[in-house]
């Protein structure tokens, strides 16, 4: 089999990434982990200088005896491994009629075929590692989906599981594979799965808004409305000294409370303190409408791209999809639902991903920011509202 003389690995590659990308694809090309090995070393025995000058063969002059020695192997072992990888065309047997080799004639086992198909190797290698990184990301949304139906599981009432309509779902959701064999799948099988879970969640949800009683705790976004039911007058103004900003200056972001901002003394501090609720002026900064003119244009496209709505979930898949773009880890995601709640951790990420391009203080690093603000509000140190308050002035809404 001929190849072009002026066949080179690309530029700024050497023998070290040839050994590298067959330990990563050696499976792919149906070579067994004794044959990875074998062929790793025979092409550390070879000069480096060969593969990176255009025209020169990379060749392994070792005799059979010597590198089986060396491999823990016996000469037929090694034999045999030479003329599989023969058959595969990654290298050509050029030996004498008893298999000796010599460097003198350049005879001996030629990596021609290899070095000829790097590239070759090379799309293979990057195709893979993306069917590896997409199945990570489907995963990961899997557990975004399974959360949601524990969520609404919780919810159901013990007369609720003997509604039709509930028992099919949970029958749906039992037969959910298990989180650790969803790898063996494939990617075509888990985007499938993951689209029909989505699609179950919101089945669910449908059901659960339509059941006369469909909880058992309220939804971690629930507002209570006692502030309407309670005879008590809880309203009280702040004395604390206003802290004064201009429209056109950004939120403070060393004031991460989540209480109202005033020092211990302020009466709306305790009376928050005793009532718990919400202030409804603030909780209209929550609705995903208005959250997604606040958000920048990587978070809306990655929104449109998983739902024509702007609706809660489609916010939160949207924070999913950008932690690959903000660098997140997916525990500090995680660990971020875990404490404040999936809405909680959507919010951070918008956030976060929002004040990238901020004027004078631009978050550099979202996923240490991310981690900060996680114990900022275990300490019920952060102010979310106030970000996003922050964020309007600097959009100009």
């Amino acid at each position: 089999m001929n190849y072009s003389p002026q066949i080179a690995l690309p530029q700024g590659m050497s023998r070290r990434d040839v050994i590298a990308v067959i330990s990563e694809i050696g499976p792919d090309l149906n070579l067994s982990g004794a044959a990875i090995y074998v062929l790793t070393k025979l092409i550390g025995s070879t000069s480096d200088k060969d593969w990176t000058e255009p025209g020169a063969t990379p060749t392994f002059y070792g005799t059979q005896e010597t590198m089986a020695e060396r491999l823990h192997l016996t000469a037929r072992q090694l034999r045999n491994h030479e003329r599989n990888l023969e058959r595969k065309q990654i290298l050509i047997r050029d030996t004498k009629a008893n298999g000796a080799r010599e460097a003198g004639t350049g005879r001996g086992l030629l990596f021609t075929p290899l070095k000829a198909h790097f590239v070759e190797l090379l799309a293979l290698r990057d195709e893979k590692r993306a069917v590896t990184k997409r199945i990570k990301e489907l995963k990961s949304l899997r557990s975004v989906r399974l959360r949601r139906m524990k969520d609404g599981i919780a919810r159901l009432s013990p007369d609720a599981l003997d509604n039709e309509s509930v028992a099919a779902i949970l029958a749906r959701f039992d037969a959910w594979p298990r989180s650790d064999r969803l790898h063996s799948l494939g990617l075509d099988h888990l985007e499938e799965h993951v689209e029909a879970a989505a699609a179950l969640c919101i089945e669910f949800e449908e059901v659960l808004q339509n059941l006369p009683e469909s909880s058992c705790e309220p939804e971690e976004t629930f507002r209570s409305f006692i502030q309407e039911d309670n005879k008590k007058n809880h309203s009280v103004s702040c004395n604390a000294d206003v802290d004064e900003r201009s429209a056109g200056k950004p939120a403070h972001w060393n004031l991460l409370r989540s209480e109202p901002d005033g020092p211990d003394k302020c009466l709306e501090n305790k009376c928050e303190g005793e009532t718990g609720v919400i202030n409804p002026q603030l909780e209209a900064l929550f609705k995903p409408e208005q959250l997604f003119k606040l958000a920048s244009p990587d978070f809306q496209r990655a929104l449109h791209m998983r739902s024509n709505q702007v609706t809660k979930e489609a916010m939160i898949d949207a924070a999913h999809d950008m932690l690959a773009v903000l660098g997140i880890n997916y525990s500090a995601w995680a660990t971020a639902c875990n404490v404040m709640g999936r809405l909680g951790a959507t919010l951070c990420v918008l956030v976060l991903d929002a004040n990238r391009d901020h004027p004078q203080t631009p978050v550099r690093n979202p996923g240490g920011v991310l981690r900060g603000m996680i114990r900022a509000h275990k300490r019920e140190k952060l102010n979310l509202v106030g970000s996003v308050i922050g964020l309007q002035r600097r959009r100009g809404y």
